[in-house]
């Protein structure tokens, strides 16, 4: 059935709860058991140190932390193909494909879905999570937000220890400004694993990993050259500053490297995202069973 009407409000809605639902029933109990990770990975560590008997042991904010981007890539590796692989599939495919419902009102609950709806609720699971975690341990006091303040110290702390110009660099790749960058790292990685859900049709989260590492080796010939011939020259120019007793030019300078290495990683994700996304709507368009 042909939907001559692109976008219709009512109908839109109604589609992305039954949506967002059919992704609970495929989706829900792989992403509660992704959201309790962490959890679970405190009290194993807990129960484990009072078997060998040296009392419980209270997983810091930092090891929190890791405990929970690990679930974050195991979300955003599988979220996905759970939610939308069915469509490969010639009897459900096919059902989906007749639903009276555009394709950009597919491609949009799509988006919404995948990139907003479903991490938000695993960012506020975890998040909630880990505040009964310190609420209830007497022995914490620190939620994983300041482990993340925790980890950039630290960074810092240990680039300090070799040059001042280092712990520069390292403080300024630790802050806010580059802090988020890695929002759209996120997702084009959504969107990556989303394109090969709906293109292969076995052993999707594999082939998807095995494609973006052929992506990344085409981007890094390319992009070597420039990345290397510009830091080369700025390396060049801050080691003289260095040696003239300038630390301020040197900082200057650095900070100018870390600028454009911003603008560059936002071109190169813009140009990934915006492709993975004509790649999904054009697919959904075309797929016949």
């Amino acid at each position: 059935m042909e939907i001559n009407n692109i976008f219709n409000c009512k109908r839109f809605g109604k589609y992305l709860v039954s949506d967002l639902t059919r992704c609970g029933a495929n989706f829900g109990v792989s992403f509660i058991t992704i959201t309790l990770a962490g959890v679970l990975a405190y009290l194993v560590a807990g129960t484990v140190s009072m078997a060998t008997g040296s009392g419980w042991y209270s997983s810091n904010a930092l090891i929190r932390t890791i405990y929970i981007g690990i679930s974050a890539v195991i979300l955003i590796c599988t979220m996905p193909a759970k939610c939308y692989g069915f469509i490969t599939d010639k009897r459900a495919g096919a059902n989906w494909l007749m639903l009276p419902v555009s394709t950009t009102e597919k491609f949009i609950s799509m988006l919404l879905n995948t990139m907003i709806i479903i991490p938000s609720a695993f960012l506020g699971g975890v998040l909630l999570l880990d505040c009964l975690i310190v609420a209830l341990d007497p022995n914490l006091d620190t939620t994983i937000i300041g482990g993340m303040k925790e980890l950039s110290w630290l960074i810092s702390e240990m680039a300090a220890q070799e040059s001042e110009v280092n712990a520069f660099l390292t403080e300024n790749i630790a802050n806010d400004k580059i802090f988020l960058t890695s929002i759209d790292d996120i997702a084009t990685w959504i969107l990556m694993f989303l394109l090969g859900a709906l293109y292969f049709k076995k052993n999707k989260a594999t082939k998807t990993v095995l494609s973006w590492i052929a992506v990344c080796i085409i981007i890094s010939i390319f992009a070597s050259p420039f990345m290397l011939s510009m830091s080369g020259n700025i390396n060049m120019e801050t080691i003289n500053a260095v040696n003239n007793g300038d630390l301020e030019a040197s900082y200057m300078i650095v900070d100018e490297l870390i600028n454009k290495a911003i603008v560059f990683d936002v071109i190169l994700d813009t140009i990934l995202m915006v492709g993975a996304a004509v790649g999904i709507f054009f697919r959904i368009k075309t797929i016949k069973h």
